[in-house]
């Protein structure tokens, strides 16, 4: 039998007794002999919770006037404390993030309430515990000291599993992931359990690396995942049996190992039917090396892949790189996207192209497939640097030669995350001094966060 009442319920109401209702006999409801005494300390516990600060009686009053008049009507107790817990509910303090600085500090810095709920919104997407809530009424949490030991209690706690959810899920576009239905004909071995294994790693992955405080390249090249039979099928990657997830050393001909090469990646930068070395290789240049390229003017027509395999992608860019409006751009854009190319619309290996009706017949595990091979893919590009690749594994290696690049990046993408506001041009300095600090670490990512949260951007408004 569940518990009665539940937890949520006696956080609410404590251990006020409750009767039956008159007019219900299967209900049962909180009853008061102090109602106007005991709404008080409900709505004052309620609220410095709602409102994730301190609260005093003025600020409390007007609620408690509501639970009052309703009283006065004829309503229950637990309905007319209903009413006013209602109107916390509506109240800007609690709907909005109301930040307040310490009055004392000419740079703005925040007061202890804020930074309890910005940790606690970054790393658990959720409102301050009553730790952080204790620590900030102390005045102790602003110290660098008690905001590593915070962190670390945080990252401990299953709750920051938020973290790894939605940090991940913005970071790399894997809210994405639904947005396109790989054809059938095409891809006929995609199915739903794939997708959901695909996202998995993912997260699995980040999870592994933050917990361990393993370094940041890792998202680039790194020798091991997270997989299950299903995913290691689709891979290539023998010995890996099972539903279960676990961690399995990549072999170096898979060309796997880091976010670059896994397959949600790949089909939320693809659509369903085609890849595009423009999408992938944007990006690439957004999220992992934090150099957006500039959106396409308006009169520069999109480039349509041809499906059947009549031109390949290579050709077609060729000549849009032809146009001197658009040469500049794309001389960063697409190298990257090339470097991808070996991986399909579902992140499997190809050495072709797969097109409808034109090409030599696909057979898989002897059987032929509906689909036929297509050109061969042509993974090679030269960097606007004049360093070449001939396909991911090399071009990986080129990405490592700046890991503070890579650093710089992710840091800023934490920052956004965390505050809520991206860092500025005059930010830049701040996020240098966060990459300098993790340096030594071999740029953990774990130690990452903590110099996110010790960093002026996040201690300051």
């Amino acid at each position: 039998m569940d518990e009665w009442p539940p937890q949520s319920h006696r956080q609410l109401f404590g251990d006020l007794r409750q009767e039956r209702v008159p007019e219900d006999r299967e209900r049962m409801e909180v009853v008061s002999d102090q109602p106007l005494i005991d709404a008080e300390r409900i709505l004052r516990d309620f609220t410095r919770r709602a409102f994730r600060r301190s609260v005093s009686y003025e600020e409390i009053k007007p609620f408690l006037d509501r639970v009052d008049a309703k009283i006065v009507e004829g309503y229950s107790f637990e309905q007319s404390v209903r009413v006013g817990l209602k109107s916390v509910m509506v109240s800007p303090d609690f709907l909005f993030l109301r930040e307040q600085t310490n009055g004392t500090s000419p740079t703005r810095t925040l007061d202890d309430f804020a930074i309890a709920t910005r940790l606690s919104y970054f790393l658990w997407s959720s409102m301050p515990d009553e730790e952080l809530l204790r620590l900030a009424e102390q005045r102790k949490l602003n110290s660098p000291d008690m905001l590593r030991q915070q962190v670390e209690r945080m990252l401990r706690d299953p709750r920051s599993s938020a973290l790894t959810e939605n940090f991940v899920g913005q970071w790399l576009a894997l809210r994405s992931i639904d947005d396109t239905m790989p054809d059938q004909m095409l891809y006929p071995e995609f199915d739903d359990l794939l997708k959901e294994s695909m996202v998995k790693e993912v997260t699995l992955f980040f999870d592994e690396v933050l917990r361990n405080d393993l370094s940041l390249t890792n998202f680039v090249s790194c020798d091991f995942t997270i997989l299950n039979s299903r995913l290691a099928k689709h891979y290539g990657i023998p010995g890996v049996e099972g539903i279960d997830f676990r961690k399995v050393s990549i072999p170096p001909e898979s060309h796997r190992g880091g976010v670059l090469t896994m397959a949600a990646v790949m089909k939320v930068t693809a659509n369903g039917t085609t890849t595009s070395p423009i999408l992938r290789g944007a990006w690439v240049l957004d999220r992992i090396l934090g150099t957006p390229p500039p959106k396409p003017t308006s009169d520069v027509e999109a480039i349509e892949p041809d499906i059947r395999g009549a031109t390949t992608i290579r050709d077609q860019l060729a000549k849009h790189r032809e146009v001197a409006a658009c040469a500049s751009c794309h001389v960063k854009i697409d190298p990257p996207g090339f470097a991808l190319e070996n991986f399909d619309v579902i992140g499997g290996w190809r050495e072709n192209y797969r097109s409808i009706g034109k090409g030599v017949p696909a057979i898989v595990d002897g059987q032929q497939m509906r689909y036929r091979n297509g050109p061969v893919v042509d993974a090679t590009d030269v960097l606007p640097d004049g360093r070449r690749f001939q396909g991911i594994d090399d071009y990986k290696q080129l990405l490592l030669a700046d890991k503070d690049q890579l650093a710089h990046s992710l840091a800023s993408k934490l920052v956004e995350y965390a505050t809520g506001a991206a860092p500025t041009t005059i930010d830049q300095s701040e996020i240098d001094e966060i990459v300098r600090n993790v340096r030594d670490s071999d740029y953990g990512l774990r130690s990452l966060v903590h110099e996110v949260v010790q960093s002026n951007l996040f201690l300051q408004k």
